[in-house]
């Protein structure tokens, strides 16, 4: 370090304390690291003192570790450190300034065992400290830009004697913020739990659902809060059975972060629906019933249960509809939609709300179950294309056919060209004899 130094800045004597502080800072970080490298030689791997108070030792030697160094000795090493990395960073290293450093830089600082560990370490805060410097350095050098564009745009407004028409000058529309078609949605959703129909969604099937399939009911209940409220004519729709606890409420709170407050038009509720509505006035409605719904009943309160059955196909909801004793409908789905092969007649939770939404508003089952997926149906265009192209084939294959066979009638009338060999005996003797002259020529 001295010899470095010496030839840095030379022999002159305004150098000296300079020369003499750095070689202090020097013995001082050579002393405390070969102490150190003693008290981690009986240990292969280095652990960190501040996360275990007391440290393994033999009989003979006493470890002494710096969380357990007093107060003043403590004090004496961070000075000596703030000099080396002081040092370090006025000699051009890559060493953050002593202003970046904080307590908890320190004190992992005092848990490195060698110089080299700290220089390391001392790197990782320099790149740390440079990426903010030239994020912050870009950030002024935007808003500089800004503001020169700003005044740019405002001086030509003031030598323009002419009339600006547009986004931000002088327009005939209204500028109409996110925030306000927020409030105004909300609205529409108090103004339906006065007026609307009621819908339920029944959120007690958590147990028979896997984790995966609580987290798609979470999006899917999400989901449905989202396509009513952006709905036209909204239903007052409530979710009951609610258990915060479950993995689907956590789910959906973190998708929805202000589903219980007060002022958040949101109806959820602990309590069964039926003990919130009349049970004459309830319908359950479940695939596995057999009893169609014909026609939307604005005075029915129609309850959807909010499960995600991918592995578990059994009838609960069946099940519990019976158990309350309530009645059950199903969408008539066979009798206006036609299924492809294969795919199934399940629907998610935010469709069924679409096409009760649409059912509710046109009365017309067409028109409410176009939310049914096109992946489910059979498209007639692209079957009769397939049919026609199978009909094609066969065809073809058909012609081709009656070809060959009015072509082995042709060559059956024709006269046979070898039939004078017919009766000629068969001599083994003179046999490939010509195609052995043959060959030998």
């Amino acid at each position: 370090m001295l010899k470095i130094l010496t030839r840095v800045y030379g022999k002159g004597s305004a150098i000296r304390p300079y020369v003499r502080t750095s070689a202090y800072i020097f013995r001082q970080c050579s002393n405390w690291e070969s102490g150190i490298e003693k008290s981690v030689v009986t240990s292969k791997e280095f652990k960190n003192p501040f996360a275990q108070k007391t440290t393994t030792a033999t009989e003979n030697d006493h470890v002494e570790s710096p969380a357990l160094l007093s107060l003043n000795e403590k004090e004496r090493r961070l000075k000596v450190l703030q000099l080396e990395v002081d040092i370090a960073n006025q000699e051009g290293r890559r060493v953050p300034s002593l202003d970046f450093f904080n307590d908890e830089h320190w004190e992992t600082v005092l848990t490195l065992p060698s110089k080299s560990a700290r220089m390391k370490y001392y790197g990782f805060l320099w790149q740390v400290e440079m990426k903010k410097q030239a994020k912050q350095r870009k950030k002024e050098e935007r808003a500089v830009a800004t503001q020169e564009r700003l005044d740019k745009l405002r001086e030509e407004r003031e030598n323009n004697e002419h009339i600006i028409y547009g986004l931000g000058h002088v327009s005939m529309f209204l500028r109409i913020y996110d925030s306000t078609i927020n409030h105004w949605m909300n609205h529409r959703l108090i103004r339906a739990m006065q007026f609307s129909p009621k819908l339920v969604l029944d959120c007690s099937y958590d147990e028979y659902m896997t984790k995966r399939e609580a987290e798609n009911a979470a999006k899917q209940l999400m989901l449905c809060f989202a396509d009513n409220r952006s709905h036209d004519d909204p239903f007052d729709l409530h979710y009951c059975n609610v258990n915060l606890n479950t993995p689907c409420m956590q789910k959906l709170q973190r998708y929805i972060p202000t589903m219980l407050n007060i002022d958040f038009p949101m109806n959820v509720h602990q309590k069964c629906f039926t003990e919130i509505f009349p049970k004459e006035n309830i319908v359950y409605l479940t695939p596995h019933c057999r009893t169609d719904l014909v026609e939307y009943n604005h005075d029915d309160v129609y309850v959807v249960g909010a499960m995600v059955d991918t592995v578990n196909n059994e009838p609960l909801s069946l099940a519990k509809a019976k158990r309350l004793g309530l009645r059950m409908a199903r969408l008539p789905l066979d009798n206006y939609l036609q299924w492809g092969a294969g795919s199934g007649k399940s629907l998610t939770l935010n469709q069924m709300i679409k096409i009760l939404l649409d059912l509710k508003q046109t009365g017309d089952w067409m028109t409410a179950l176009r939310h049914v997926p096109r992946r489910k149906l059979l498209d007639t265009q692209m079957e009769s294309d397939r049919t026609k192209r199978f009909l094609t084939k066969r065809a073809n294959q058909f012609t081709v056919h009656l070809d060959r066979v009015m072509k082995e009638d042709e060559s059956e009338e024709r006269p046979n060209v070898r039939s004078h060999k017919k009766n000629m005996e068969f001599n083994l003797s003179t046999w490939g004899s010509k195609r052995k002259q043959n060959q030998r020529s």
